[in-house]
């Protein structure tokens, strides 16, 4: 086991990951990746270990990935092509270096979760198999109104017209409509979210661990059945293609983003949807 510097890793029966940028909002960067994949690594093999609970320090849970610094690496200006490749596209978003880890992990993994999970760390929520969320929590995918496609899998657990919904529209979802739609487990109250988390933990951690894999293993292949790792693979394909093709509203967006600051592009990017009643801050109806 490594020394992390992106979070807070406490092995036992019951192990916690916690993601500690809070300076961050706790971005989904590839050095936090790696970092997870490891410790969970390290929960995998151990036999004294059942249920991991993932937690995240500081306002929000997961920002998405690190969009000024993707902005670093694309040419990004109008009439001229993205540096990166759909070679080097496929590379970074190869599902088999992220989403299939977390999907195969055989031990249960709970996610206690505050404020936003956005975009791919909205994704990230969803690979967790039991999910508390607080009651002002929410997940959002708003990126794809300048960049990429993101949310497609989503309708594996909120069905496929409210993934439409919130794939096309870029709308945040609320903890409560994804506990209505049966996506997540449990509403709390935002205070609660760390203690409740691990007290799903607790309890599941009573049971044998043979239990545990074994009713985990069943149930991931049914779903593997129909379809999920299928779903998986074709998000991130959406996702590569979207940004080899680098529309001129995601390169204005990056252009803005360098020249003014992230606040202006935000602007950019959400102001025409705020007058319908959007808010990044929470969820709104659509």
């Amino acid at each position: 086991m490594r020394d992390y510097k992106t979070i807070i890793y406490e092995p036992g029966p019951v192990t916690r990951i916690i993601h500690n940028e809070p300076e961050r909002n706790n971005v989904m960067g590839a050095e936090f990746q790696a970092e997870f994949l490891d410790a969970i690594g390290e929960f995998e093999k151990n036999r004294e270990a059942k249920v991991a609970v993932s937690l995240a320090a500081g306002k929000h849970f997961a920002a998405g990935h690190d969009i000024s610094n993707l902005g670093k690496k694309q040419t990004w200006e109008k009439g001229q092509s993205n540096q990166w490749s759909e070679a080097r596209w496929r590379s970074v978003c190869d599902p088999r270096k992220w989403v299939y880890q977390l999907w195969d992990i055989s031990k249960p993994i709970v996610a206690g979760v505050q404020g936003a999970a956005l975009a791919s760390g909205g994704q990230f929520v969803m690979l967790h198999d039991v999910i508390v969320m607080g009651e002002n929590a929410f997940i959002g995918f708003e990126i794809p109104r300048v960049s990429g496609a993101a949310g497609g899998d989503m309708q594996l657990w909120v069905g496929y017209h409210k993934a439409f919904e919130l794939a096309c529209t870029g709308w945040n979802v609320g903890a409560q409509e994804l506990h209505r739609l049966g996506a997540i487990n449990k509403v709390v109250p935002d205070a609660e979210v760390e203690s409740q988390a691990m007290r799903f933990a607790e309890i599941m951690a009573l049971m044998p661990l043979e239990t545990l894999k074994l009713t985990k293993a069943s149930l991931k292949f049914g779903m593997n059945r129909m379809g999920v790792r299928e779903m998986l693979w074709h998000a991130e394909e959406t996702n590569i293609l979207q940004h080899c093709v680098g529309e001129e509203r995601e390169k204005e967006f990056y252009r803005i983003m360098k020249e003014q600051g992230m606040k202006a592009a935000l602007e950019f990017r959400d102001g025409p949807f705020e007058k319908y009643g959007y808010n990044r801050h929470k969820a709104t109806e659509i």
